[in-house]
């Protein structure tokens, strides 16, 4: 009886996700097994519009990210180090960082949640990026660092993603 209850709330969800998305049977069904509470479909709808994405694309570390940065995916901040871009990298499932050292490109890729809210609401954001960020982080994670600078495809490549992102 139990049983029976489950399966039909399932496939009621499944109904309603399917009219809703206009989804085959297979994206319907994993789009429900992914976002079993019908609650979270507006902020799955949110974060995939803000990442450009097709809401089957994402997943829950996604809707997490976002909704823990206050519902945006990138951002643009004046520092004392100068002007500093972030955006979230739903692939790595981690943040980009870009900026500027003077004429040196800086970039990061694959900062973690805590350290961009840290860094974001950081009183001296040049401040924090000296103490926390600048040689704390493992130069294969970024360019601009010590002996490997940004290439031209690095930057364009921020860029795009950067520029893809509402």
């Amino acid at each position: 009886m139990v049983a029976d209850l489950v399966k039909d709330a399932r496939s009621d969800l499944i109904n309603r996700a399917k009219e809703r998305y206009n989804l085959n049977d297979s994206e319907t069904e994993r789009f429900v097994d992914n976002f079993p509470n019908e609650s979270t479909w507006a902020d799955v709808e949110e974060t995939a519009e803000s990442l450009g994405l097709d809401i089957t694309d994402v997943e829950d570390d996604d809707v997490e990210n976002y909704m823990e940065m206050g519902g945006v995916a990138k951002g643009e901040l004046e520092s004392s180090v100068g002007p500093i871009q972030w955006l979230y990298d739903n692939k790595a499932k981690a943040y980009m960082v870009y900026l500027m050292l003077g004429d040196t490109p800086v970039i990061y890729r694959e900062l973690k949640l805590e350290q961009v809210q840290d860094w974001t609401n950081s009183e001296s954001m040049g401040e924090y990026y000296n103490s926390y960020i600048r040689g704390q982080i493992d130069d294969s994670q970024g360019c601009g660092c010590n002996d490997d600078p940004c290439t031209q495809e690095d930057i364009d490549t921020f860029t795009t993603k950067f520029d893809s992102i509402s």
